[in-house]
């Protein structure tokens, strides 16, 4: 007898011996296995998969003589009409009420999304006719430790058909299936959830536990807050803040007093902070570097303080130092994009006054972050992925290789329309953009995202140690993304046509390429060295291409043509970067760069001496129940972590991946990154 065996047989209270130990409940069964060892658990499955997955007995169906047949389609229709849905399981089965249901055959929808199902009305019982139902089925997928798939399978809809059907055919006709619509109301390319409706997809148990007890004690911080707030007892900046956990820049200035606000520190964060971006060189002078970012091309609450930054960076002994910051900035109450604006600029000799034009440039660099970096280019670029790939890809291997990293995307999006942004998000009351100046900034992001050229930019000094980290991570992940196409490459080709249909959905539903009139002037068809090519997609080509979509065709053909296979590679590691590595880095240093009202915030008030004022000068800060709030959110996004690679709870990674990972940790720990915290997907 296995060891296993007679280690569950006596942790029930059986000998070995024993002959035939007592049948017990189910429920008695799981408790018991719950309480073994990992290994003994799959001991044990192993010995029971062929009883407990066994198939159902494969008889000739082409002699049985009734049949039911008719198409799935999606609910929405494309410009040629009617969309199929392709390689749907479909189930037909006899509806009992009081009884089990009785099977009676099943098939997979085709390209055209018809299927046909051959079945015997005897197996319905004596003397019952079948009461029709058909049952539809997506394909789910976990990796064994030796990188086997197991494929299972979710049901995710029904339809209804005729009650004691006597006849021999039946005909459900076109059957539209609401499945991961695309919503019609937004040129993004977003999941459609209707209001008061749900997802087609769910997140994995273990989170909600992982938020209840990373946002827990600090929610009832923040209800305290409020609550003072609404009976005119508000607290004050320092109360608020004191009354979070301490952050880093609060012990940085309790140490070192002046450290966080130092130009060092500035260039540090701009380097490897949340706050990593891409620094191109400055054009006038090729030994430095500028990062501008322009708000005025966008509507404006007149509220809020909210210029042009144009930062010129140098290195100075090794470290990025900033030298100068230019503003252009609108008269206060200034609502309309485009508005006039007066340019000042500030250098490290105009003392408070470059310290304020520093703060106004690292809050416009936090905005900058959470809209582009977090929100933009991670959340709703690996969305539009997501929603292409739940539409076509189930026959073809690359499910396997994309669906972990895709995985409750949607979920944590849909949940940002509301509380992010929207008529009444935190960034429209927090920041001095309007709702239509949020949506269009995220639009002419959105539009400048593509997979197509995308590599991480390369260190531009000894101490980055984000861009280094970033290299190492776009290294591994092309290794594991090389072996499992070596793997199933074949399999891959074979099932080209979902490929295809992947990449039409992906083109036809992102948005229109944007390249601005500044970029457009300097960069298509020019030298532009100073310009960083390699995380930006092809300005040539979409400026030469009448009504260029963002997302680049990975194939046009049901059959891969030369260089396509490495087109689909790229795509897959690009989804994969940004779906972990990248948004692990922006999100996870929230608290960090973000957990100090006064260092960063997202949008700085005119206040009554003007927006340019110090620190001390509270009519320009947030007020309190804007503070309190950025506060949690920091929080909550930074410490609520569940669904690691590394822990691969749902088992669905590739194990390769992990070994991967796990083999280079102390190369990222060096660099910062504790791989342990990077998680599969994003899903906060």
């Amino acid at each position: 007898m296995p060891t296993v065996w007679r280690r569950l047989l006596t942790s029930l209270g059986f000998s070995s011996k024993t002959a035939e130990p007592p049948l017990l409940e189910a429920e008695e069964l799981a408790r018991w296995y719950a309480g073994l060892g990992l290994k003994e658990r799959l001991a044990v499955s192993r010995n029971l998969v062929k009883q407990v997955r066994a198939p159902r007995a494969v008889r000739d169906t082409s002699t049985l003589s009734a049949r039911a047949r008719g198409r799935l389609v999606f609910e929405q229709d494309g410009p040629q009409g009617p969309i199929p849905l392709h390689h749907i399981k479909v189930e037909l089965w006899d509806r009992d009420f009081g009884t089990p249901d009785d099977f009676l055959g099943e098939t997979f929808t085709g390209p055209d999304g018809a299927f046909e199902i051959r079945y015997d009305p005897e197996d319905a019982g004596e003397g019952d006719l079948p009461d029709l139902e058909l049952r539809f089925f997506e394909p789910q997928h976990t990796f064994r430790q030796d990188g086997r798939v197991v494929e299972t399978w979710k049901r995710i809809g029904s339809e209804h058909g005729p009650d004691d059907h006597g006849g021999r055919e039946y005909d459900f006709g076109t059957l539209r299936l609401p499945y991961w619509e695309y919503d019609p109301s937004t040129p993004l390319a977003r999941l459609l959830v209707v209001e008061e409706g749900t997802p087609p997809t769910a997140y994995a148990p273990g989170r909600a536990l992982a938020m209840l007890k990373a946002v827990a004690p600090i929610e009832l911080v923040k209800r305290q807050h409020q609550l003072q707030i609404r009976m005119g007892q508000a607290p004050s900046l320092a109360k608020i803040q004191a009354d979070y956990p301490e952050t880093m820049t609060v012990r940085m200035e309790r140490e070192s007093p002046g450290s966080s606000r130092s130009d060092a520190w500035f260039g540090e964060r701009l380097l490897n902070g949340m706050f990593s971006s891409i620094l191109d060189r400055d054009p006038e002078d090729a030994q430095a570097f500028r990062l501008y970012l322009p708000w005025n091309a966008y509507e404006q609450d007149g509220v809020h303080c909210l210029p042009d930054v144009d930062l010129r960076l140098r290195l100075v002994d090794g470290k990025l130092m900033p030298q100068r910051i230019i503003l252009g900035m609108r008269e206060p109450g200034a609502t309309a994009a485009g508005s006039p604006v007066t340019r000042r600029t500030f250098t490290p000799a105009d003392g408070a006054d470059w310290e304020a034009a520093k703060r106004m440039a690292r809050v416009s660099a936090t905005l900058d972050v959470e809209l582009g970096n977090h929100l933009g280019q991670c959340h709703f670029n690996v969305e539009q992925y997501a929603i292409a790939a739940h539409r076509n890809l189930r026959r073809n291997p690359l499910r396997w290789l994309l669906m972990p990293h895709l995985r409750e995307v949607v979920l944590i999006n849909h949940a940002a329309n509301g509380f992010l942004v929207g008529p009444t998000g935190y960034i429209k009351r927090a920041s001095a953009l309007t709702e239509a100046g949020i949506n269009q900034r995220l639009e002419h992001l959105l539009g400048s995202y593509d997979w197509k050229g995308f590599a991480p930019a390369p260190p531009v000094c000894e101490g980055h140690r984000y861009a280094k980290a970033g290299q190492l991570f776009w290294k591994l992940l092309g290794e594991h993304i090389d072996a499992f196409f070596a793997e199933h490459g074949a399999e891959i080709e074979a099932q080209w046509q979902e490929v295809h249909r992947f990449s039409d959905d992906l083109v036809a539903h992102s948005t229109p390429a944007f390249v601005c009139r500044y970029l457009r002037a300097r960069v298509p068809g020019k030298e532009a060295p100073w310009f960083v090519r390699s995380e930006r997609m092809d300005l040539g080509a979409k400026v030469a291409e009448p009504a260029a979509r963002a997302v680049s065709a990975v194939t046009r053909t049901d059959a891969p043509h030369a260089g396509e296979m490495e087109a689909l590679k790229s795509l897959c590691r690009y989804v994969i970067f940004f779906a972990t590595f990248r948004h692990a880095w922006a999100n996870n240093l929230q608290w960090e760069d973000a957990g100090e009202v006064l260092y960063s915030c997202l949008g700085l008030r005119w206040g009554k001496n003007g927006a340019l004022s110090t620190e001390a000068d509270l009519d320009v800060a947030p007020t309190p129940d804007v503070a309190t709030e950025m506060l949690w959110i920091s929080w909550m996004l930074s410490k609520t972590n569940y669904g690691f690679i590394l822990s691969n709870e749902e088992e669905d990674v590739h194990p390769r991946l992990l070994e991967l990972l796990r083999a280079h940790a102390a190369q990222f720990a060096a660099l910062g990154l504790d791989v342990r915290t990077v998680s599969s997907r994003i899903n906060i």
